[in-house]
């Protein structure tokens, strides 16, 4: 959960986007034949610690359903310097949405949701165009509905005190993005209003239906929806992170992200809900419905599924993912389902520090057994990097961002977010031949360009997803 360029602000490539962030490049994994996958493990969450930085951090790896890796790192208090452990709690922020979608399409196995069916057949107060847009088109955030966190009258530095009526008053009446189905276009509003659908059909509060229908069946017995940790001895603290200093994040109420970011678990509790989305906890019924995907107005499959899970590949090997983040904290969670893999890394840190899915990549590749990969800079083509400049705006699947643009300078290509002309400050990319860049930020995260069939084309590689931009003519 974030603010319009929050949303994606001193988060690897888009660090220099809004000033003030830290250069410090995601570490190298110093690897040894004879090291242990825990040991290599241990030393990846230190390094992140240092470099990324974060506060605090707890990891969790399961195989076959059985944890074989879990610890804790850092502080989850760093006024008193409390430590985080393997059972502390973090807010989850965006990983509550495939919780949310689990919880949609159990009732809509059920047949009490149509998912071909309008939103106003659930909430018919709600005004248009949103009560118009199918709820198949929310589950995978191609609904064209505008994120209420990237609109300039949400409070986003004020987040309590706001009903459900409120929330929904901010977005539902706005025009949309483009038409429904057109795009991939990520809004926390599309589970908001899932949140609200849920309240609806099961006449129950959202956070309790999910607790008797989600939590307990699958064991989640350290999950819920608090905001407040101020009574919690097992709860980290959120902070910002602003070079090697931390500050303590806001507080909300978790009404305000509700069903797109509230809830609070840990490392156990999301591997045993990751498990069980690929498992015979979940019916087959309910595991298609979660595993579907649409396809978008170019024709591709979008990689959002119907149960809110990102569908993509580390080295080759398939995986299904998520992060979030929320008011001074991150997380990512994923799946590898060919080698029932899974993977939880929760921080009680947001900021300049680059993401854990750079976190967690590193970590699945111990236990997957996959050599880190080796980025060896190459002196680019001048040539070619003065062809590549210009403006580039983002196609069909959509994160935030509206435009890159990228100069040519002093021997480098610079990334500048918003435009050539929009006023950042450029990011310089490493040049790794071929056309393909990476941030100096986070190693997880690519550009490559392409000028095969004419028209010069981008490819970001960004928080799992793959995104196409096209360059202005």
């Amino acid at each position: 959960m974030r603010k319009a360029v929050a949303l994606l602000a001193c988060s690897t490539l888009l660090a220099f986007a809004v000033g003030g962030c830290a250069t410090t490049a995601a570490p190298e994994l110093r690897q040894s034949a004879t090291e242990s996958a825990e040991a290599r493990a241990d030393q990846v969450a230190h390094d992140a610690l240092l470099s990324g930085p974060f506060a605090g951090m707890s990891i969790a790896v399961s195989q076959n359903g059985r944890i074989i890796y879990q610890k804790g790192f850092g502080k989850a208090d760093v006024e008193t310097g409390r430590a985080v452990t393997a059972e502390t709690r973090f807010p989850i922020g965006s990983i509550t949405k495939p919780i949310t979608c689990r919880a949609v399409q159990a009732l809509a196995a059920e047949g009490k949701i149509d998912t071909d069916a309008p939103v106003s057949r659930y909430l018919p107060n709600l005004r248009s165009p949103a009560r118009d847009v199918p709820v198949r088109n929310l589950l995978d955030h191609s609904s064209g509905i505008e994120n209420y966190l990237e609109l300039p009258d949400f409070p986003y530095d004020k987040p309590v005190g706001l009903s459900r009526e409120q929330m929904t008053q901010f977005f539902d009446a706005q025009p949309l993005r483009a038409p429904t189905g057109e795009r991939f276009s990520y809004s926390n509003s599309n589970t908001y209003l899932l949140g609200l659908i849920i309240e609806a059909v099961s006449r129950d509060y959202y956070d309790r239906f999910v607790a008797r229908h989600v939590f307990a069946p699958l064991a989640m017995t350290h999950s819920d929806f608090l905001a407040d940790a101020s009574s919690e001895a097992d709860r980290a603290l959120g902070y910002n992170s602003n070079g090697s200093r931390f500050t303590r994040a806001r507080g909300y109420d978790w009404l305000v992200p509700f069903s797109a970011g509230a809830a609070v678990s840990t490392t156990a509790d999301l591997i045993r809900f990751s498990d069980a989305e690929f498992s015979a906890k979940t019916p087959k019924a309910l595991r298609k419905r979660l595993m579907a995907r649409q396809r978008l107005g170019d024709g591709e499959l979008s990689l959002y599924t119907q149960g809110c899970l990102v569908e993509g590949r580390l080295g080759g090997m398939r995986k299904f993912s998520h992060s979030g983040s929320i008011y001074g904290f991150s997380s990512h969670m994923a799946h590898y389902p060919d080698q029932h893999l899974s993977v939880v890394v929760l921080t009680n840190s947001q900021g300049e520090n680059y993401p854990p899915v750079n976190v967690s990549n590193r970590i699945a590749r111990i236990f997957l057994g996959q050599p880190a990969p080796v980025l060896k800079d190459v002196s680019a083509d001048p040539v070619a990097l003065d062809s590549i400049k210009g403006d580039y705006d983002v196609g069909h699947r959509r994160l935030g961002i509206d435009r890159l643009g990228f100069d040519f300078k002093d021997g480098q290509l610079q990334m500048i977010y918003g435009g050539v002309h929009s006023g950042a400050p450029p990011l310089p990319l490493r040049s790794l031949g071929n056309g393909l860049f990476v941030s100096p930020i986070d190693d997880e995260q690519f550009f490559q360009f392409d000028s095969s069939g004419g028209n010069i084309k981008l490819t970001l590689t960004y928080y799992d997803g793959v995104m196409p931009f096209h360059k202005q003519q």
